[in-house]
């Protein structure tokens, strides 16, 4: 049986293919050899040579016993292998004389150990295998109830008011929080109860017979008796709260005038806070803290195009699915909850992921503003950019082709002009960006289709894409930061993704005069200058990188008069280049290899580049094997602020893989302790920046620069509060300094 191909062999299909019968299959495969199984076979001697000699001498010991009948030179060269042709026969011959322990029956199908199944998948994560393979007697369901009356949401307030905890759930009718409408809400005060109350189905009834309303259908409240009772419930701080992504229910009650107050644990954070490789999804965190499978999203609407909206779903269906969420919350943050407190993670939990939680929506909620007249006629000058560079790729290849498929382009690089260095796939030549960049140095072409590469992407991911992201309500984008994604501790942000516009490029700029302020107001962008060098210094008490920084002298002309034997007075524009780049390249953990590439110089001159550096420095060196050592020793590595992050390859076997868990886990030390000096400044900023102007707002944040909104009259007082606030959020050895940009638009900034 060939299992690849589920395809049964017999006598007649072994003679075709190999043109012997089966019992001499050896000795043909004795002499043509086999690659894959690294038999060696006979030099020279091919399939059809090899069927030959077999079907004449019958064997390999009898070909070998008549070699003097051989003619020229086959006989040399069955003379000149004979050991290879009786080694490569029996390397091709399955014993079946061994004895085995087993029996046909032992190989039998069987029903799975469980138990034991079970807890090796979820020890490799495979939550999907768990749900298929393994699933567990989950939650009982019996105890959830769905609530539809005054009398009870009147006796549903009364459980929530006397419980320690409760958890809630919002369901709506999209992801889009600015243009979701509220279906319903689920609540949980004990395990295995809860509650829905429906309040946005858009019931059969209510499509169909709009005047004959079956009273066998359940009803759905009235939207303001509901919130007469859970609006003070909401506001509440002493009751206290739990969610699973809080920030997305908080924005959809902020846009039905609910305020909530006393949320305790996001379990979603919690669960990133514990351990941020993640995942943290609801439905794996239930399969691996609770061995509990649950009901799916496309269970209850549907796939693909057959799929409704949650709206459309029956009551009774969505008031499982939803109580069994709140329900699957309660138990996370009673999990999550004690591991939390009293341990390291505490004041990262509840000083700075949760409040944060609270200034990320504030910020999705303000948006901020764009220009989309400018954007549409940046588009066609985009556009005819593009046309150009398409004109001058096919002159340079000769040929017109699509120049977005990798096959035709490869093709065009590797065969018709014959570019060295072309590596073949499966699917055809590599032309990803490190291909082409190598060959760019040399080629015009490839430099030409890098330009277009990266132009049109821009293109496509903005230009084209940024008005249809437009709130019309607002006439805002508004982004949706991810806090629970970034293994580091940085913040990411989606829909759109407003950290990934290049900040060094015409194009970039171009992009960014897009986003602008209202009438009246100023953008004002605070940069952080050097953060996580300034980190490296005062973690690795490098004494020189202290003083550079305390002295406010240039640290890459420093650190470039190391590397180049000069001081750093003498130090050209070139070599502070150079300096800048070894600085950052030594906080990514860059290899000599890395830093090769990047400066297109020899790999042993990118090495000596790196040794002059931790001469200069040789606490950052000492550190640094310091941090590996504990990583290696403990499995993870911390931000100042204890943050942790797990490095399982770290005492890999396999070099490569070792090297790349050391880079990520010292680069992790210094970006992750700069996103929680953000972190805490976003919160700092936000908790004062109305005393000072009761108009400004913070607007965006990419990674360590912070965008504000401002009116124009209190310019002044909000750099001061703002740059007061970022240098002064933690005390380092080393001073924090911010950069301050002020313009009617981003890039004016």
């Amino acid at each position: 049986l060939d299992t690849m191909k589920e395809k049964r062999i017999s006598f007649k299909e072994v003679e075709e293919k190999f043109g012997v019968e089966p019992s001499k299959v050896t000795d043909v495969l004795g002499l043509m050899g086999d690659a894959s199984d690294n038999i060696p076979g006979v030099h020279g001697i091919g399939p059809k040579t090899a069927i030959k000699l077999i079907k004449e001498f019958g064997s390999i010991e009898g070909l070998l016993e008549n070699a003097d009948k051989l003619e020229g030179g086959l006989k040399d060269k069955i003379n000149a292998e004979r050991k290879s042709a009786e080694l490569s026969k029996r390397l091709a011959t399955i014993h079946t004389s061994v004895k085995l322990p087993f029996t046909w029956e032992d190989f039998a199908m069987k029903a799975p150990h469980l138990n034991e199944l079970r807890e090796m998948l979820k020890g490799f994560e495979f939550s999907s295998l768990v749900t298929e393979l393994a699933p567990k007697e989950g939650l009982k369901r019996d105890k959830y109830q769905l609530v539809t009356t005054e009398e009870e949401i009147k006796a549903l307030c009364k459980k929530l008011r006397s419980a320690e905890l409760i958890a809630f759930d919002t369901e709506t009718t999209s992801l889009d929080t600015m243009q979701a409408h509220l279906v319903g809400l689920s609540f949980s005060w004990a395990k295995g109860e809860a509650a829905y109350i429906p309040v946005g189905h858009v019931t059969e009834d209510q499509q169909l017979f709009p005047d004959e309303q079956s009273s066998s259908k359940p009803k759905q409240p009235d939207i303001k008796m509901v919130w007469k009772y859970l609006k003070p419930i909401f506001a509440d701080p002493n009751i206290k709260k739990a969610g699973q992504n809080c920030k997305y229910d908080l924005e959809i009650l902020a846009n039905c005038g609910v305020e909530v107050e006393g949320i305790v644990c996001d379990t979603m954070i919690a669960s990133y806070v514990l351990n941020p490789a993640g995942p943290h999804n609801m439905d794996d965190l239930a399969q691996q803290f609770l061995d509990h499978t649950t009901i799916k999203y496309e269970e209850v609407t549907g796939k693909g195009k057959k799929q409704i909206n949650f709206s459309e779903v029956a009551i009774e269906k969505a008031c499982e699915y939803s109580s069994e969420d709140a329900d699957v919350t309660l138990r996370l943050a009673e999990i999550f909850l004690p591991q939390i407190r009293g341990s390291q993670f505490e004041k990262l939990f509840f000083e700075m992921e949760m409040p944060l939680m609270r200034v990320l929506l504030k910020m999705e909620l303000a948006g901020i503003k764009l220009d989309a007249a400018y954007l549409n006629e940046l588009g066609k000058s985009f556009g005819i950019s593009l046309a150009k560079l398409e004109k001058e790729i096919f002159k340079e290849a000769g040929a017109e082709f699509n120049i977005n498929s990798p096959k035709q382009l490869g093709v065009i690089l590797f065969e018709k002009m014959g570019l060295p260095g072309g590596k073949k796939t499966k699917t055809g030549y590599s032309t990803d960006v490190d291909a082409l960049t190598s060959l760019s140095e040399n080629y015009k072409l490839p430099e030409l289709v890098l330009g277009y590469r990266s132009l049109s992407k821009l293109k496509g991911t903005y230009i084209d894409s940024l008005p249809d992201l437009l709130d019309p309500r607002t006439g805002r984008i508004h982004t949706s930061y991810n806090q629970t994604v970034a293994e580091t501790g940085r913040l990411s942000s989606s829909d759109p993704n407003l950290q990934n516009i290049p900040i060094r490029t015409n194009e970039g700029l171009q992009i960014r005069k897009a986003f602008i302020a209202e009438d009246g107001y100023v953008l004002m962008s605070a940069d952080y200058s050097q953060i996580e060098l300034r980190i490296l210094a005062h973690i690795a008490q490098e004494k020189e990188l202290i003083s550079a920084f305390n002295s406010g002298v240039d640290v890459h002309a420093v650190t470039a008069g190391g590397i180049f034997g000069v001081e750093p007075a003498e130090v050209t524009k070139e070599q502070r280049a150079v300096g800048k780049t070894v600085n950052f390249a030594t906080i990514y953990g860059q290899s000599a290899f890395g830093l090769s590439k990047q400066l297109k110089i020899g790999v042993d001159m990118a090495s000596e580049y790196i040794d002059n550096y931790f001469k200069r420095y040789p606490s950052v060196a000492k550190y640094r094997e310091e941090a590996f050592e504990a990583a290696r020793k403990n499995g993870y590595v911390e931000t100042l602020f204890g943050r942790r992050r797990y490095a399982p390859d770290i005492n890999s076997f396999n070099g490569n893989i070792r090297q790349n868990a050391e880079r990520m886990a010292f680069n992790t030390i210094f970006q992750g302790t700069a996103a929680d000096i953000i972190k805490k400044a976003m919160i700092v900023a936000d908790a004062g920046l109305n005393t000072v102007s009761k108009h400004a707002r913070m607007l965006l944040q990419v990674h360590d620069e912070l965008i504000f909104e401002v009116p124009v009259a209190d310019v002044e007082k909000v750099k001061k509060f703002v740059t007061d606030a970022m240098c002064n959020v933690v005390k380092l050895d080393v001073p924090l300094t911010v950069d301050v940009g002020i313009g009617k638009s981003w890039a004016e900034c």
